[in-house]
């Protein structure tokens, strides 16, 4: 499937205006998170996974953007159509549950969802476990390691490029966590 690029461009921007000023946990324009994710996307259908690229890609780029600005998901099922926002929505935590299960719960929304949902935030995880600076603690990097490996139990199955690469990710975090511990 030929992505359509005028709807990535869309997502894009407004992404970009949603993020704009952010920075990630790393230090880096919040836009670059994102964009990774939509890229771990795009690697997983160059590697043959069959899959609507233009959702799973949309997704990957919306993906946080109800969680750290002021956009809707009204707005999103406007611009982008349902699936999109629906997607979106069950990638945001829910902020009224205690913060040690809105990840599971957000997994099981995910997995009511089309693959293509899981695939986004497989890619979600995979962008954002970049090498931990040295100031992180060894709870901090612990906590990411375990909260990736739930996610690659519950949804790994969505995206066998994509669980790869983040089984990958995983054993660099164990690796990490290993020598400092």
């Amino acid at each position: 499937m030929i992505p359509n690029t005028d709807i990535y461009h869309k997502a894009l921007r407004l992404a970009a205006w949603a993020h704009y000023g952010q920075v990630t946990k790393f230090g880096d324009p919040y836009i670059t998170h994102p964009v990774a994710a939509a890229q771990e996307v795009i690697a997983s259908i160059m590697a043959g996974e069959e899959a609507d690229v233009d959702l799973a890609c949309v997704v990957a780029l919306l993906h946080d953007v109800m969680e750290k600005s002021d956009v809707s998901s009204k707005s999103i099922r406007k611009d982008f159509g349902k699936a999109v926002a629906e997607g979106v929505e069950a990638m945001s935590k829910n902020p009224k549950l205690p913060k040690e299960d809105q990840l599971k719960d957000s997994l099981v929304r995910i997995l009511q969802q089309p693959k293509e949902i899981a695939m986004a935030k497989l890619a979600d995880r995979i962008s954002s476990m970049l090498p931990p600076p040295p100031e992180w603690s060894a709870k901090k990097i612990e906590t990411i390691t375990e909260n990736a490996i739930m996610i690659l139990q519950m949804i790994g199955e969505s995206s066998p490029f994509l669980q790869k690469r983040l089984k990958k990710k995983i054993k660099f975090y164990q690796d990490i966590l290993k020598k400092r511990t």
